[in-house]
């Protein structure tokens, strides 16, 4: 697993996941428990991290790097 981008909230970092999941990328998201649990959601860093399988970066990258939300996250 890879991280592909790292997200200040869970809400965005989903709808990147969903994104790639209609593309046939399946992903994961890391991290959102932590944020919920602390109650705060940017403590001065990229807490949400969303990860894909090693074969589907690239593609998933390109996918990320083309939508929307490329500009709400840190793409690795």
């Amino acid at each position: 697993m890879k991280t592909l981008a790292k997200f200040r909230d869970s809400f965005l970092a989903n709808i990147a996941k969903g994104l790639l999941l209609e593309e046939g990328i399946e992903s994961t998201v890391l991290g959102e428990n932590l944020v919920w649990s602390i109650g705060v959601t940017d403590f001065g860093g990229l807490a949400v991290r969303l990860t894909v399988n090693d074969e589907d970066f690239d593609k998933a990258r390109e996918i990320l790097a083309a939508s929307q939300l490329a500009n709400d996250c840190e793409i690795q």
